[in-house]
């Protein structure tokens, strides 16, 4: 149960730096920061195994590159469930990325972010 409220606390604080540092991260108000947060967390934990076991031969193929693919994909639908939560196309370096690509650069962000607050709140 602990480590079930560590991570949902990781995601929520992962998710409200990225909306602070990031402006194409919006989050509209705290109750959406929270609903984000637990929504992405139980997304991580319930779905991407699944997905893992079902593109398994594809994940093997691209040497575990696909798993990319399946974040991304994780990102994307907790944008699409929870109202208040939305990741905007963005300009990195000159180069107007597109939705799918705004997508993996937040789902690399919130990767690398919730690492570093999982390794200073243990």
């Amino acid at each position: 149960m602990k480590q079930l409220l560590m991570r949902f606390i990781q995601t929520i604080l992962a998710i409200a730096l990225l909306s602070f540092l990031v402006p194409t991260v919006r989050v509209n108000d705290y109750l959406s920061l929270i609903i984000a947060g637990i929504v992405l967390s139980l997304l991580q934990m319930i779905l991407r195994p699944i997905l893992k076991i079902m593109f398994l031969p594809i994940n093997i193929v691209t040497l575990g590159l696909f798993s990319w693919v399946i974040n991304v994909f994780i990102l994307w639908l907790a944008t699409q469930i929870v109202p208040g939560f939305a990741i905007q196309p963005t300009i990195l370096l000159g180069i107007q990325l597109g939705e799918f690509g705004t997508l993996v650069l937040m789902s690399f962000l919130l990767s690398l972010t919730q690492t570093f607050i999982g390794i200073f709140i243990r």
